[in-house]
């Protein structure tokens, strides 16, 4: 009987994807910090854009700011809350390992909604960073980070087919970024159960994330840079802290 043939090694470019997997932070993080750079350099975001459209050149006024600002908040902690529910369900542990784990499949509940939350949490977070940051910013984010997450999760998938066969019937019947309309009911449940069981390993996992969120949404309450600092401290020391805090149902973790 002749050798069974690995399928991720039949590709010449698959040592270089699979190295790239594991930096994947590193080049998620790269363009992020770039675009931070423009915003520094080219103060105007997206949403005044839209101001600009709306307004013929008048005056953003607080309430106006807020109300723009309002749904790029909105979109990046709904992101974040799908990361860290998705990520509870696998354990932080396999999301951040340097290469795809999957000890067991994860087919039911939000799995079976999506096959990559966590990915598309990513994208909806990278989507409302790109309508707060000026155009050359949000031209990196869209133009690598998108992309990139897309390549990361044919990596994975490619991954976790060989370890699991029986994924490619999963494959097909489940979606892998944009879920089937309509969402059924009790979703919102099943997210908020999997981050409750959790005990805030999640939170402290996603760390960073959290902490961003703490400057957006101090920023949003008033446009000064040191309140954006305070929030995201204060969300840094949050998550950090949160097996401390965190008031358990009782649930097993993931």
């Amino acid at each position: 009987m002749p050798p069974v043939t690995d399928p991720r090694n039949t590709q010449p470019w698959e040592p270089l994807a699979q190295g790239a997997y594991r930096l994947r932070i590193l080049l998620l993080a790269i363009p992020f910090v770039l675009a931070m750079v423009e915003n520094a350099r080219h103060p105007f975001p997206l949403w005044s854009f839209f101001h600009e459209l709306w307004g013929h050149g008048a005056p953003i006024l607080p309430l106006e700011r807020r109300l723009l600002m309002l749904p790029p908040l909105c979109l990046y902690a709904g992101g974040l809350f799908l990361r860290l529910s998705a990520s509870s369900i696998l354990g932080t542990q396999s999301v951040w390992s340097r290469t795809p784990e999957a000890r067991e499949l994860h087919i039911e509940g939000l799995y079976g909604i999506v096959r990559h939350p966590i990915y598309l949490g990513s994208a909806g977070m990278i989507l409302a960073l790109s309508l707060v940051s000026s155009p050359q910013g949000a031209l990196l984010l869209l133009g690598i980070d998108i992309p990139l997450l897309l390549w990361f999760s044919l990596i994975e998938e490619r991954e976790i087919m060989a370890l699991h066969p029986e994924y490619g019937d999963y494959r097909q019947r489940v979606p892998g970024l944009l879920p089937r309309l309509p969402i059924p009911p009790g979703t919102l449940m099943v997210l908020w159960k999997a981050l409750y069981q959790n005990h805030g390993q999640a939170l402290r996992s996603e760390a960073l994330n959290v902490a961003l969120l703490g400057g957006f949404i101090a920023f949003w309450a008033t446009p000064n840079l040191y309140f954006f600092w305070g929030g995201a401290i204060f969300g840094l020391l949050g998550a950090f802290s949160a097996p401390a805090w965190w008031r358990s149902s009782g649930g097993k973790d993931p």
